[in-house]
């Protein structure tokens, strides 16, 4: 054999090392090796695991003991479930799943396992959640169901017809008051009409809607918490001059005073020309 040829043989050696090297980088192969060694007793988490959104990782980055457990198999080493720490270690990319500490449900005992699950997406059982079109809101009415109840109402908003979702108001990972905007900018995210700015303002608007509205359902057209005009009576009480009251000493409130308030009051949210929100 030649110079030329050796020379030739011994580049094509080198790159074929360089492919399987970067085919195949020795995490990776870690990984494979440490996952098969799992499947073998696993099947059905590894087979799960693969098709999951965690399949390319190795199992022992969030089941801690692993490599114990593979050096002596059985219950007595079986690896730990992995924790809201665990999972914390990738997913703290956005400042949500940092609050994770100060959240709700945090505070309530629960860990990320109660809605998530490490290999696939949760399949939540139930004849009540199979109702919802939304997976993360049948999610949350398997525990939610004082709320989800709500939606069964009269006036509600289209959760179970798959308009909106849970997650579109409310951030499980986090407390409601870590967020510095308030309510009725969650709101408004949708209901842009009302927004404003205004120049005559209701004060209530502008404060909190749930002042007036329940998001989740309610008896009364428009989630209304009370019918009119008790709503209104709640906060204004009836001008003497006006809605033909005091006309004379000891008379009597006519039907014309008690109907609907916003028959006149039609700029119930805000009105840029008249400060009594007639229109």
């Amino acid at each position: 054999m030649n110079r030329i040829n050796v020379k030739a043989c011994g580049v094509i050696a080198l790159l074929a090392f360089a492919v399987g090297i970067l085919s195949n980088p020795p995490a990776a192969r870690a990984d494979t090796t440490a996952n098969a060694a799992c499947s073998a007793c696993h099947d059905a988490a590894s087979s799960s695991h693969a098709r999951g959104v965690h399949g390319k990782q190795d199992c022992s980055k969030c089941h801690s003991g692993t490599e114990k457990h593979l050096a002596n198999p059985g219950p007595e080493t079986k690896p730990a479930r992995p924790g809201a720490a665990a999972c914390q270690v990738c997913h703290v990319k956005d400042a949500n799943r940092m609050n994770w500490a100060f959240s709700d449900h945090k505070k309530a005992g629960l860990n990320c396992a109660a809605c998530h699950s490490n290999h696939t997406p949760k399949v939540v059982k139930g004849a009540d959640t199979a109702k919802y079109k939304d997976a993360n809101s049948a999610l949350c009415a398997s525990c939610h169901k004082e709320v989800t109840a709500r939606f069964n109402m009269f006036s509600h908003h289209p959760l179970k017809e798959g308009g909106i979702s849970c997650v579109d108001c409310h951030d499980p990972h986090t407390d409601k008051k870590q967020a510095l905007t308030a309510k009725t900018e969650t709101c408004t995210k949708c209901h842009q009409a009302v927004r404003g700015p205004y120049t005559m303002e209701h004060p209530p608007v502008t404060e909190d809607c749930l002042t007036c509205h329940n998001p989740h359902g309610s008896p009364i057209k428009k989630l209304l918490t009370v019918a009119q005009p008790a709503l209104c009576l709640r906060c204004h009480s009836l001008a003497d001059n006006r809605h033909a009251v005091g006309a004379a000493a000891g008379a009597r409130i006519t039907g014309a005073a008690l109907r609907n308030c916003t028959a006149c009051h039609g700029g119930i949210h805000g009105s840029a020309f008249d400060q009594h929100l007639r229109y």
